[in-house]
């Protein structure tokens, strides 16, 4: 006999044979991706908690999955960084690591909404893209 963890969805049976019926179940691919996208956001210079929103149109709170990355310049390490992160741009083992300046706080969401948050430690203005992942409702 197979040993399977499940969490059923509010109203649904652990016994169901429907995948969708599950918020977890191990046999299966959890955490349906139902909604993805990227946007691109310019952050001010020396401000800290700036909030930039997409709607996404759905008639639930969403669970929301995202990471950032400033937009390529031409000579600079670029790399992916996620939420409560700092873009690190050096790391040695004397000096320890430097970021560029940019910090992706969170990524939330509320009924309308999917918000992130960002704060800019630099006196440029700074692109940064973001992609984000709505994940199907418990």
């Amino acid at each position: 006999m197979e040993q399977v963890v499940k969490v059923a969805k509010i109203g649904k049976s652990a016994n169901s044979v429907d995948p969708n019926d599950f918020i977890f179940h191990s046999s299966y691919n959890t955490f349906k991706i139902i909604l993805e996208g990227t946007k691109t956001v310019t952050l001010n210079d020396l401000t800290s908690n700036q909030t930039f929103t997409q709607a996404h149109n759905l008639s639930f709170i969403p669970t929301v999955s995202a990471f950032a990355i400033e937009t390529p310049i031409t000579g600079k390490i670029n790399q992916v960084f996620l939420p409560n992160a700092v873009n690190i741009n050096l790391f040695g083992v004397k000096l320890g690591w430097t970021s560029t300046g940019v910090k992706f706080n969170y990524v939330a969401s509320d009924i309308n909404n999917i918000i992130f948050n960002f704060d800019n430690d630099t006196a440029d203005f700074i692109d940064v893209d973001i992609r984000y992942f709505v994940l199907e409702g418990i």
